[in-house]
């Protein structure tokens, strides 16, 4: 993706100026507009940013196949020029690519050419005309862009159709939770991705959500969670992995030099042990406590005033967990928070005795907020250094 302090680099420093008998030739008259063009640019870029303006939502086909559609719109790509769609556009996919699909919308511009009737006439002007590309790429492109929609194809002749879930798309649906709008007031997408290690009980990317909706509600952020995610594959769209454990249980070599590398990179891991079966939860976490030391991570216990109780919202104490008897547990440290106390569960209503309260529900989802903040910052920290 375009770096901006790479596009300051073509900030124009100088202009023409006219005097009386200049000899204005194309060149010149090219270089007067080259500065505009490129003024034009950088404002788009730093008075608004990169994303969609309007519009520009995709859509699958009916029936299902291998095609979308991109209704009309306007956006700014990546280096700040304008692309403009005035009519809903068709896009196949084909059968050429799957996995983790990113669709992709480029500026571009044709060959200069006369218009119309001009083209017999000596002297007549050429014209420019503003064009757009697509592209379904398995990885973002360093070259300017806008990102429309992701889809994770399962099969290279899987159809594609509209997410059910817009907040937890599928296999094989248009997921538009990374879709960056432009605006001083567009959200960050944070991304959070939910792994289970070794159990069966798989609930925790439902209170994710909840949590996730909780959040994108606030206006604070753009939350986009991802359950039942893969260590295997990359993590740097995740500012935060949820890895949850009922039992004891090891990773193996590959999952845990993923996870040690993204740690490395300024990413978060919050460790959760399950306690909806109370049986399992210390043997979750004693590997838990073995993963961080692996992992060089020093816990310390969350005590008032560390920032997961300070930041956006103030905790004098950790809020009530999943258990109904006993205080809730926390560590942090080098990225790792350690959590007893299965705030994955209460996001989804649930306590020991029975259904929460909505005072415990509503605190817990505050804790979390927390969480996410905190490993937002981490991250950013990470990357200005």
């Amino acid at each position: 993706m375009t770096n901006k302090n790479d596009l300051l680099k073509e900030f124009p420093n100088k202009r023409i100026k006219p005097i009386d008998g200049m000899a204005v030739t194309a060149d010149v008259w090219e270089d007067a507009h080259n500065y505009h063009r490129q003024s034009q640019r950088f404002h788009n870029m730093y008075s608004h940013g990169s994303g969609i303006v309007s519009g520009m939502q995709v859509i699958a086909s009916d029936p299902a196949d291998s095609s979308v559609y991109i209704l009309p719109g306007i956006a700014i790509d990546s280096a700040g020029h304008i692309v403009v769609i005035a009519e809903p556009t068709a896009y196949d996919i084909g059968s050429a690519v799957e996995g983790m699909l990113h669709l992709v919308l480029t500026y571009g511009e044709g060959r200069p050419r006369a218009d119309g009737n001009q083209s017999t006439q000596e002297g007549a002007p050429l014209y420019v005309q503003a064009e757009f590309g697509m592209q379904a790429l398995n990885a973002l492109p360093d070259a300017p862009h806008v990102e429309l929609a992701r889809v994770r194809r399962q099969g290279r002749t899987a159809a594609v159709t509209d997410a059910k879930d817009r907040l937890q798309p599928g296999a094989n649906e248009i997921d538009l939770r990374w879709r960056r709008q432009s605006g001083r007031t567009a959200r960050e997408t944070v991304g959070v991705a939910v792994f289970y290690a070794g159990i069966a009980d798989r609930r925790h990317g439902q209170g994710a959500g909840h949590l996730a909706r909780a959040v994108n509600y606030s206006g604070r952020y753009n939350v986009a969670v991802d359950d039942n995610a893969s260590l295997s594959s990359g993590l740097d769209d995740y500012a935060l992995v949820c890895l949850v454990g009922q039992r004891a249980f090891q990773l193996n070599p590959e999952e845990q030099n993923t996870l040690q590398a993204y740690l490395q990179a300024g990413g978060t891991v919050l460790f959760e042990s399950c306690r909806h079966e109370s049986s399992g939860a210390p043997g979750a976490d004693a590997s838990f406590n073995d993963l961080a030391g692996a992992f060089g991570a020093k816990l310390d216990d969350v005590k008032p005033g560390h920032a997961l109780l300070a930041n956006p919202n103030l905790f004098a104490a950790l809020p009530a967990g999943y258990e109904t008897q006993g205080a809730p547990a926390m560590k942090a440290g080098g990225g790792v928070i350690l959590s007893m106390a299965d705030y994955g569960c209460l996001w989804q209503g649930e306590r020991r005795s029975g259904p929460a309260s909505r005072e415990d529900i509503r605190s817990a989802l505050e804790l979390g907020e927390n969480i996410l903040q905190y490993a937002v910052e981490r991250r950013n920290t990470a990357g200005s250094k």
